[in-house]
Parts: structure tokens; sequence; C-alpha cells
């Protein structure tokens, strides 16, 4: 047992003598005017002194930067009545605009209702018509089926105020001359 405690006091004391060591390494590197506090000093100084023209820098780009910006705002602070009327005559023109557009389809429906009327008549008698003639005629074989022809009424041209609307239907002998 006395041999194991003799062995750590010397494994003990030979660290401490290395360490020892190397402590007076470091202060000698440190004492010595090459390596030591003076270059040390030396280099913490010129790095102060150009940290002192970097914030000088900065300071006057910083200046430039309020000095441009403090120009912008005021040219935006002119401009902002001039937007606002813009955007009060855009209002003006979009309400006015909704306002033609309600009364134009006002207008086109007042326009086209007896013609929409008459066509649903027409094809309320049309069909009453096929009705009746399906009634009345024998079962026919889709070979014999007679062709109907209804002749289109001629186009008419409608004053509503300044729109021009024409209706048009296509002529039956066009449309035979097509199918042909």
């Amino acid at each position: 047992m006395a041999l194991i405690i003799d062995f750590l006091l010397l494994a003990a004391s030979g660290t401490a003598c290395l360490y020892c060591w190397i402590l007076s390494k470091r202060l000698k590197a440190l004492t010595s005017s090459d390596s030591g506090i003076q270059t040390g000093i030396a280099a913490l100084s010129q790095s102060a002194e150009e940290m002192q023209g970097a914030m000088a820098e900065t300071k006057d780009t910083a200046a430039a930067t309020v000095t441009k910006l403090e120009a912008l705002i005021a040219e935006s602070e002119k401009k902002i009545p001039e937007l606002q009327e813009l955007i009060e005559q855009i209002t003006e023109i979009s309400t006015q605009a909704v306002g033609e557009t309600e009364t134009a389809a006002r207008n086109l429906v007042e326009i086209l209702s007896p013609y929409i009327e008459d066509a649903k008549n027409s094809a309320t008698l049309l069909l009453n018509s096929l009705e009746a003639a399906e009634q009345s005629a024998p079962p026919a074989s889709a070979e014999t089926v007679p062709e109907i022809i209804v002749p289109a009424p001629k186009p008419e041209k409608i004053d509503d105020g300044g729109l021009d609307i024409v209706f048009e239907a296509e002529d039956e002998a066009e449309e035979q001359e097509k199918v042909a």
C-alpha cells in the first residue's frame, strides 16, 4: 500500500513540475519585447484607431442617409394631397361608371323585354302547333318527316339613345347552302 501511495505522490509531483515549466515558458513569452505585452498593446492601439476611423465613416454615411431620407420624406409629403385628389377622382369615376352600367343594363332589359316575350309566345305557339300536329297526324318514320321552313324575321334596328343594337337572323336559304 505504501508503494502505491509513493507512486501516486511521484506522479503528482511530476505533473506539478510539468505545469510549472509550461507556465514559466508562457511568462517568458509574455514579458519578452518581441511577442509580449508591448506587441499586444500596440495591436490593440492600432485596432482602436481603425475602429475610430470606421466609426467616423459610419457616422458620415448615416448623416448622408438621413439627409436623403429627409428629402424623400418631404417630397412624399408634398405628393400626399395629389394622391388623395387622384383617389377621390377615381372613386367618383368608378361610382359614375357603376351608375352608367346599371342604367345601361336597365335600358337593355327594357328594350329586350318585349322581344323576349314575343319569343316566348312564339315558342309556346310553335310547341302547341307541334303537339297538335303530332296528335292529328299518324306517326311517320324519320325519312318521311317533311321539312318545315319558317322564314326568319328581317333584321331590326332599335333606337335606344345612342346604342346601336341590331338583331339579325340568318336567312333559311343561306343556312341550306351551308348544309349542302
